[in-house]
């Protein structure tokens, strides 16, 4: 078993007993990691318990940094694992659902009622859905807009849509069943990390989430997603484009992109010739979608939001100031709980890792 970090926060010596079933698991199935974070509400406030990350490298007989798709046994089995390793005692527990397996689209529709939008909303959905609408589990919510882009409309209805297929809604409840917890829900992984924005970050803002195989960028705007986007290049693909390049085996490319990535200095100079165009070509999309984004609204974007294992190669913070020209943030979930101090540094230098887990684990506990 690889452990790439886990900690118990033993919360019956730091902190007052409490009562499990009021803790809350925040469950992120990543490609080439599982990352779990469980805390309890306490007085309006979210009071960190325990949190892991677990390599899928030895469950799928890979390398550390790869991605591996994984039999739903095997992912239970996972994280039964990491439960016993970061000590958790919640029961209930809330998984991220892939944006590769959802839809979401903005629509607009005009002025109704909700009773009316509620009867429209599935019909109209099928000219965006691209399979059977009876093959999908379909969300939406009425969002406020703001016209002031280059095409002003008459009053109209926007409506934020969102489809999961019906299989992986059920998949993803038989592995958390299978793990032996109680499966308390699902939300897709962009919704998760909207919630990371923080006191800076009230108004427009990009997310880019870079995991191992693909990354996410999102539009949010006052914490609600407007735009999604999904670049099939990440993590992985900076690491075999280091291998091919420099011609070294897999491993050593994830330990070099690891220590050195994007740093200024002369023996980081053939890493960074090698994975700039990668890293431009995700930066070439997030500024498609601020352009866009513009247009419409006639908002500026001048914020981002880093996070993702990605996120935290040496040398991409500044890169991508550098790039995008905006202000750049790695994520810091945990900011949002409470925790011991001893904690402080360890916690921020891995927080990007547990942006979505610790995401839904907020959102868990404020429904309670």
């Amino acid at each position: 078993m690889n452990i790439l970090s886990s900690n118990n926060l033993n919360p019956k010596s730091i902190f007052r007993f409490f009562e499990k079933d009021k803790s809350i698991l925040g469950v992120d199935i990543g490609t080439s990691s599982l990352k779990i974070v469980q805390a309890r509400k306490e007085k309006e406030r979210a009071v960190l318990e325990t949190y892991g990350e677990l390599s899928t490298a030895a469950y799928g007989s890979g390398e550390a940094g790869r991605a591996a798709l994984l039999m739903d046994e095997k992912v239970s089995e996972m994280i039964v694992d990491l439960r016993k390793e970061a000590g958790v005692t919640a029961k209930r527990a809330i998984v991220s659902v892939p944006l590769r397996y959802s839809f979401i689209t903005v629509m607009d529709m005009p002025e109704l009622s909700d009773k009316d939008l509620a009867e429209a909303v599935p019909y109209e959905a099928r000219r965006y859905i691209p399979i059977p609408i009876a093959e999908v589990a379909l969300s939406w919510s009425r969002i406020q807009t703001e016209e002031g882009g280059e095409n002003q409309q008459k009053p109209k209805t926007t409506v934020l849509l969102v489809a999961v297929q019906r299989e992986i809604g059920e998949k993803y409840h038989r592995i958390i069943e299978g793990a032996g917890l109680e499966y308390a829900g699902s939300q897709v992984e962009v919704f998760a990390s909207s919630r990371l924005s923080g006191t800076r970050l009230h108004q427009v803002h990009v997310c880019i989430d870079i995991g191992a195989v693909s990354t996410k960028i999102s539009i949010v705007d006052s914490g609600v997603v407007r735009a999604v986007h999904n670049v099939d290049r990440a993590s992985q693909q900076l690491s075999i484009a280091i291998s091919q390049s420099l011609g070294v085996d897999f491993k050593r490319a994830e330990t070099m992109k690891q220590e050195l990535g994007m740093v200024q200095r002369p023996e980081a100079a053939g890493i960074r010739h090698t994975i700039s165009p990668l890293l431009d070509a995700i930066f070439d999309e997030v500024d498609r979608l601020r352009s866009d984004y513009r247009r419409k609204t006639g908002k500026v974007i001048d914020k981002a939001v880093l996070l993702g294992g990605g996120s935290l190669m040496p040398g991409l913070l500044d890169y991508a100031i550098e790039r995008l020209g905006i202000e750049v943030l790695l994520a810091n979930p945990f900011n949002q709980f409470e925790y011991p101090v001893f904690l402080q540094q360890k916690l921020k230098s891995i927080s990007p890792i547990f942006g979505v887990s610790a995401s839904l684990t907020l959102w868990g506990l404020h429904d309670q």
